[in-house]
C-alpha cells in the first residue's frame, strides 16, 4: 500500500544576508528551469520540421496555422543534465538541486504528452506546449533528503562550490517542532509574492486506510453547498447542521472590490505588488477556511463512527451559474471544489468512504415528499416536485410543512447515494425517518467564531485518538 507524503508550509522570516542568498539561487533556478525547456522545444520543433508537421487547421470562425500538436519525445534527461551541466544556471545550485529543477521541466513535458492523448480522444481542447517562465523571476529550490543534514534542530541544505565563497552568512533552516527529520523527504524553497516559504514534504510513516473498523460503513453524512449558507449537512444519525464562514465572504467581496477599486482607469492586465499583497492575503484566508471546515467535517465522521461521507457537486456548474449578480459571486467564490478536494485526501487517511454525486433536481426535490431524483436530461416532460422553495432557506412540502432548503437538498443528496453503498431496506426506512425530524432547525457554526481552538484541539484529539487505534 502506498505511503501518505503531506506538505507542510512554513513561512520563514530571513535576514537580509539569507534573502539575498535565496533569490539568488531562486533566479538561478528560473533560469535552469528556461534553458531546460528552450531545449526540449527547439528539438521538438526541428523533429516536426523534419515531418513537415507545419500545417493549418480551423479553430472556431478562425483559420490558423501553426505546428502540428504532437508528442515532445526530444532530449532524454539524462542528455539534458550533461547539456547543461556546464552552465553558470546550474553552477550555482547544489547538483542535487539543480537536477530537482530539470526533473520539473521534465514533468511539465510529461504532462504535456499526457494531455496531447485526451486531446486526441476529443476529450480536451488543443493544448499549448509548456512556457518559459518570466526572464529574471525567482522558481522554486528543491533539495531532496540527500541533499540536507540535520543538526541540533536544523537543517542544512547543500551549497555549490560556486556560491560557498562569497557567503556572508551561515544556510540553515529551523525543523518545525512537530516534524520528525527522518520524515523529511524533501524540502522546497518557495518565493511567494516577495516572501519566502518552506515546504516540508514529509512521509511520516502513516499509510491510507481503507477500512476503519472503528466506523460504521452503514452510516452516512451527506452535505449540499449552498449560496446562503456554504455547507448543510444531515446523517443517517438523525442529526443536521450548517457550517457557515461569513468573514470568508466579506474577505471575498472586500478583495473583490479592491481590486475593481484599484485597477479603475489601468488596463485589464495591470498587476503590481499592491495587488500582490492582496491576493495572498485572500489566497491564506481561503486555504485557512479549506482547512478547518474539512477537519471539522472528518472530525465529526470520527466522533460519530461514520463511514460515508457524500457530498453533491456538478462539474462546471459554477462556469454556467445565472442567479444573479450576487449570488453569481458568492456560489463562484466559495472554494468549494479545493474543499472536495482535502475532503478526499482525509477520508483516504482515516478510511472513510468518499462520495461525489450529481445535486440535480435535488433542491426542487421534496425529500418530506419522497420525490422521485432525477439525472440532467433524464426528467420526464410531466415531473414536477411535490414540493416549493419559498425561500433562499425555507423549503414547503405538499403537506405544508416548511423545513430549511438546503438541508431538504442535502438529504436529498444522501437518497441519491444510497444504490451504492447497498443498505438494506429495514435500514433506508429507519434512517430517512431520522432525518424527517432533523429538517427544520440544524445546529449552525461559524467556520471562524464558533469553532475556538479549545474545540478544535479537542476534536483533534479525537481524531489522532481513533487514528492511533485503526494502525495498530
Amino acid at each position: 500500500m502506498s505511503q501518505i507524503f503531506r506538505t507542510v508550509p512554513i513561512k520563514v522570516n530571513l535576514t537580509r544576508e539569507e534573502k539575498a542568498y535565496w533569490i539568488e539561487q531562486c533566479k538561478a533556478s528560473n533560469s535552469l528551469y528556461n534553458s531546460a525547456l528552450y531545449e526540449y522545444r527547439q528539438q521538438h520543433y526541428q523533429q516536426l520540421e523534419g515531418k513537415n508537421a507545419y500545417s493549418t487547421y480551423w479553430r472556431g470562425d478562425e483559420l490558423r496555422c501553426g505546428w502540428q500538436t504532437r508528442k515532445v519525445t526530444a532530449t532524454s534527461y539524462n542528455q539534458l543534465d550533461k547539456l547543461l551541466k556546464p552552465t553558470e544556471s546550474y553552477k550555482i545550485l547544489a547538483a542535487q538541486a539543480a537536477q530537482q529543477t530539470l526533473k520539473s521541466v521534465q514533468e511539465a513535458i510529461s504532462s504535456y504528452n499526457a494531455v496531447v492523448d485526451s486531446f486526441f480522444k476529443g476529450e480536451v481542447e488543443r493544448p499549448s506546449i509548456p512556457r518559459y517562465r518570466k526572464s529574471g523571476g525567482l522558481n522554486t529550490v528543491t533539495f531532496p533528503a540527500q541533499a540536507l543534514r540535520y543538526k541540533q534542530g536544523f537543517v542544512y541544505p547543500s551549497l555549490s562550490k560556486l556560491s560557498k565563497p562569497d557567503l556572508l552568512c551561515e544556510i540553515k533552516l529551523e525543523l518545525p517542532d512537530f516534524i520528525d527529520f527522518d520524515w523529511v523527504r524533501q524540502v522546497r524553497i518557495r518565493p511567494s509574492r516577495g516572501e519566502f516559504w518552506v515546504d516540508w514534504v514529509i512521509d511520516d510513516g502513516t499509510e491510507p486506510l481503507e477500512n476503519n473498523p472503528n466506523l460504521n460503513y452503514n452510516q452516512i453524512l451527506a452535505i449540499d453547498h449552498g449560496v446562503k449558507f456554504w455547507l448543510s449537512a444531515v446523517t443517517t444519525k438523525g442529526r443536521s447542521f450548517i457550517v457557515n464562514a461569513p468573514e470568508l465572504k466579506t474577505g471575498l467581496f472586500k478583495y473583490r472590490d479592491q481590486v475593481t477599486e484599484y485597477k479603475k482607469n489601468k488596463p485589464d492586465k495591470y498587476w503590481d505588488d499592491y495587488l500582490h499583497q492582496l491576493t495572498a492575503k485572500r489566497n491564506l484566508q481561503v486555504t485557512d477556511a479549506v482547512n478547518k471546515a474539512a477537519r471539522f467535517i472528518i472530525n465529526r465522521c470520527l466522533k460519530d463512527r461514520i463511514g460515508n461521507l457524500v457530498i453533491g457537486w456538478n462539474k462546471g456548474n459554477k462556469t454556467g451559474i445565472n442567479i444573479g449578480k450576487q449570488n453569481n459571486y458568492q456560489t463562484v467564490s466559495m472554494p468549494t471544489a479545493r474543499l472536495i478536494q482535502r475532503l478526499k485526501q482525509l477520508c483516504e487517511e482515516y478510511g472513510v468512504k468518499f462520495y461525489v454525486i450529481s445535486e440535480e433536481y435535488t433542491s426542487k426535490a421534496s425529500f418530506l415528499d419522497r420525490d422521485q431524483l432525477h439525472q440532467l436530461g433524464e426528467k420526464p416532460l410531466t415531473w414536477k416536485p411535490s414540493g416549493k422553495r419559498i425561500t433562499r432557506d425555507q423549503y414547503r412540502s405538499q403537506s405544508g410543512v416548511v423545513v430549511h432548503a438546503d438541508i431538504n437538498a442535502a438529504a436529498n443528496i444522501l437518497r441519491k447515494v444510497i444504490p451504492q453503498i447497498g443498505l438494506a431496506r429495514t435500514q433506508i426506512g429507519l434512517f430517512l425517518k431520522r432525518i424527517d425530524g432533523v429538517m427544520t432547525d440544524p445546529k449552525r457554526y461559524d467556520l471562524f467564531r464558533d469553532m475556538k481552538k479549545k474545540y478544535r484541539k479537542q476534536m483533534s484529539r479525537s481524531a489522532v485518538s481513533t487514528r492511533s487505534v485503526t494502525t495498530a
